[in-house]
């Protein structure tokens, strides 16, 4: 059988199978091995690093506190509100006209708590949103001048709150630093 028809049959045959098997992925989808750089850039601590983000960071935790006094100066209100209303006799008319006060003080805290929400979700937004536009700039001129194909964020957070980590990267790829100290430069 070693030089018969069907053992070169069988060859050929292996050879059919193994080039078919070889030329494609697991799912069947031919591939090409190319050579990409890929770069990792954690954005998260880029953010948190620079001095643009810990400017926005001081300025809405200013705000925040700002924010926080005047909802306690209201309720402190309310406090006095309640504790006048209890020294008076009940149903009397300076009781109801304490109360009622009271109940409008109490609907201007909660839309004043609301209006708040929405003031800071909204210039939070707007300034994030200027400062990862700035981030993202920087990591293209890095990844330009690195000559990197790809970079990826070390995490990545969703609304789902699934966090993404990527599988693994040589040192000399995380660019990091890099847009941290090109963005320091702006």
């Amino acid at each position: 059988m070693k030089n018969s028809p069907l053992a070169g049959a069988v060859i050929v045959c292996a050879l059919i199978i193994s080039v078919a098997l070889f030329s494609t992925g697991l799912l069947g989808v031919p591939y090409q091995l190319e050579n990409h750089r890929v770069g990792v850039c954690d954005v998260q601590v880029v953010l948190d690093q620079i001095p643009q983000g810990k400017a926005i960071t001081e300025e809405f935790n200013q705000l925040r506190s700002s924010m926080e006094n005047q909802l306690r100066a209201l309720e402190e209100d309310l406090r006095k509100l309640e504790g006048e209303a209890q020294q008076l006799a009940p149903g009397s008319p300076s009781r109801r006209d304490v109360e009622k006060n009271f109940a409008m003080k109490n609907a201007e805290l909660i839309w004043k708590k609301e209006d708040l929400e929405k003031e800071f979700a909204a210039k939070f937004t707007e300034r994030r949103e200027t400062l990862v536009s700035l981030v993202r700039s920087a990591i293209e001129e890095v990844a330009l001048e690195k000559d990197l194909d790809v970079v990826v964020n070390n995490v990545s957070r969703s609304e789902t709150g699934t966090v993404y980590v990527s599988v693994w990267a040589r040192k000399d790829m995380d660019i990091t630093i890099d847009v941290i100290n090109k963005v320091a430069q702006k």
